[in-house]
């Protein structure tokens, strides 16, 4: 898998902000944090996407159509 390679993850370590922007059209804004948890290559964290502005008060089922593969690995954000 594409996640799996040291140089793929020493990447995502050492520069996350570009990498998500280069590999995923990711562009994260510069006032937020991004941190990295450095683990192995066999150990996966699932990414909780954060509630889209304007979407207070909808339904679950709502807020799950907004979810894709990508805002689950957090390689992209829901709109």
């Amino acid at each position: 898998p594409w996640y799996k390679p040291r140089v793929f993850r020493a990447r995502a370590v050492r520069e996350p902000r570009r990498l998500l922007s280069q590999e995923f059209g990711l562009a994260i804004p510069d006032d937020v944090a991004v941190r990295v948890h450095d683990s192995t290559a066999d150990l996966r964290y699932i990414v909780l996407p954060r509630r889209p502005a304007g979407t207070e008060g909808w339904s679950e089922a709502d807020l799950a159509a907004l979810v894709t593969r990508d805002t689950m690995i957090g390689t992209a954000v829901c709109n």
